[in-house]
């Protein structure tokens, strides 16, 4: 089982909490290897969209800024809404039980690093969830395709896409040990600052649900 962090201030309910959690893990659970399919997938993906768009021209490219934001807003949303809420449909409560109940019980503002490559699996989401996110960014960028070209339908399913690989890797950075990297690099140092503050229990059922940029926390 993973060893916990020799140095940290989490209360006893948190440690106990994180030794029961890390025993439910199956043993041949790989975080390596959990991001690798994630991202194998997510790179396959953005280089389908890529191969698939020709000659794009500057005014298509004003559709990502809009998927973006849209984007935000929908990771701001389903945060809010769906990971912060329980629901009585059966997939949704899952949802929720598996953030609320789990990752915001292994990880307070007390303690928020992981121990270790096992603790990734309360973090990233399963490898299905990027091919279901996929799957419901294709009516959309079809819309897009439909209404004005095909390369902006491509460019809408590629913003959509890079936005839940950026969600992953913010995510994670916001709990590994403090380094070079996430103290100086923009954005990566305030999205630390501002997750760390909605795993304040007083806090996360309300405040900062942005995990990549917060605009919608900033308006809303």
């Amino acid at each position: 089982m993973q060893r916990e962090l020799d140095q940290s201030r989490m209360s006893d309910r948190q440690r106990r909490y994180r030794d029961t959690y890390r025993q439910r893990i199956v043993g041949w659970y790989n975080g390596w290897l959990h991001v690798t399919v994630i991202y194998a997938i997510g790179f396959a993906a953005m280089t389908i969209y890529f191969q698939s768009m020709t000659d794009v021209r500057w005014y298509e490219l004003l559709i990502v800024p809009v998927a973006f934001l849209g984007a935000n807003f929908f990771e701001w949303f389903l945060h809010t809404h769906i990971m912060h809420r329980p629901q009585k449909n059966r997939a949704l409560r899952a949802i929720y039980m598996r953030h609320t109940m789990m990752h915001h019980q292994f990880f307070t503002d007390d303690e928020m690093r992981f121990a270790g490559q096992h603790d990734w699996r309360v973090t990233f989401f399963p490898p299905f969830a990027l091919v279901t996110f996929i799957c419901m960014s294709i009516p959309i960028a079809l819309v897009a395709g439909w209404l004005f070209t095909p390369n902006v339908g491509w460019l809408v399913i590629t913003t959509t896409t890079s936005m839940y690989l950026i969600y992953e890797f913010m995510h994670f950075c916001c709990h590994v040990d403090e380094s070079w990297f996430v103290r100086n690099v923009p954005f990566v140092n305030t999205i630390r600052r501002h997750h760390t503050a909605h795993h304040n229990q007083s806090l996360m059922m309300e405040r900062n649900m942005n995990l990549t940029f917060p605009i919608m926390d900033w308006l809303f």
